[in-house]
């Protein structure tokens, strides 16, 4: 892969633009604090050390992108761009390097003659991943991860290990521990994470987890229209309505498809309450029609909820919340349409 600061390359042909690629970094404070002491002792010896991180952290970002850029089918990168960017938050400070760049198909000759990748080597930074791997794969899972794991992970983009951070997540939220390094650095971790990445298990048993997950889909934009179809398919209601209240950062032709899914399946959800004739009392033959919700209480026909204080339900066994919740996201289907449309 050949990465170039400039816009061109001289004596390449570019065959395809393949669009611009991005990847994020995420370090600790401590790394910048001690690198800004080392300062004092810049003859000491120790400058070294830091220059060879900030060459690692350079290479982690080239190997970042390289690796994105190949995925579309490109053998270059140009106008590659690095920023460093300060996150800050419930006590936490990070650093995240953002890098990006433009992909794209260099002609063949030129990309073989100038192929800059070092065949039979392994880099130190890839030893030191496939040991943590190693050891993440049989540590002791009774513990909770530990904040200079965490930070491995961010600072290495280890994403295939999240599943079993999200598992680790859970458990300390469902513990009430919210002084762990998991539970302060988790939604770190995901605000970083491709958008594919993170849906592949944050909807994992999404009805019992909802509690600590919700938070989480809706401060990181994680709407997914398959995954709320899929709990409403398997009658969790109310834990897909809930949903719909999230969004996403961008929504296509598959997304609207599916949300109208979802809006079909709505208007179809069966009566759980019922419209009947009951005496209209215990000692008179006399017959009215009324309102029986689905909690069995009985309200006058006309009404559209249950009036008992406790309950509330419609004749589909939702509340007015809940009724109000899914009439924003059918605008919000017809809006995205009519602008997919007018495309």
């Amino acid at each position: 892969m050949i990465i170039t600061t400039t816009n061109s390359i001289e004596n390449a042909k570019v065959e395809k633009y393949l669009g611009v690629v991005t990847a994020n970094l995420v370090i600790g404070t401590g790394f910048f604090t001690d690198l800004t002491a080392s300062f004092t002792d810049l003859f000491g010896g120790t400058s070294g050390a830091y220059r060879q991180e900030l060459e690692g952290l350079y290479q982690r970002a080239h190997e970042e992108l390289s690796l994105k850029a190949t995925l579309l089918g490109a053998n270059g990168i140009l106008g590659f761009k690095i920023d460093f960017d300060e996150i800050s938050g419930k006590g936490m400070q990070m650093f995240m390097i953002s890098v990006s760049g433009t992909a794209v198909k260099l002609s063949e000759d030129y990309a073989v003659l100038h192929n800059e990748s070092n065949v039979g080597t392994i880099t130190a930074r890839k030893l030191r991943i496939e040991l943590f791997k190693e050891r993440w794969q049989a540590r002791d899972k009774r513990y909770l991860p530990k904040s200079d794991e965490l930070d491995f992970i961010l600072q290495n983009n280890l994403w295939e290990l999240a599943e079993s951070l999200f598992d680790y997540y859970i458990a300390s939220a469902e513990n009430d521990n919210k002084e762990t390094s998991i539970y302060k650095k988790f939604p770190t971790i995901i605000s970083v994470m491709n958008y594919d990445d993170i849906v592949k298990f944050i909807y994992k048993d999404y009805s019992y987890r909802r509690k600590y997950v919700f938070n989480l889909i809706r401060d990181n934009n994680l709407f997914n229209a398959k995954e709320i179809l899929r709990l409403l398919q398997e009658n969790f209601v109310s834990e897909a309505i809930e949903l719909l209240r999230t969004e996403k950062n961008e929504y296509g032709e598959a997304d609207e498809k599916e949300m109208e899914e979802i809006c079909v399946f709505l208007d179809n959800l069966p009566d759980k309450g019922r419209i009947e004739e009951v005496k209209s009392g215990m000692l008179s033959s006399k017959m009215v029609v009324k309102y029986i919700c689905p909690n069995g209480h009985k309200n006058e026909k006309d009404s559209e909820f249950c009036e008992d204080y406790n309950c509330g339900l419609n004749i589909k066994g939702l509340t007015q919340a809940e009724v109000d919740a899914i009439n924003t996201f059918k605008d919000k289907v017809r809006v995205i349409r009519r602008l997919l449309t007018s495309k």
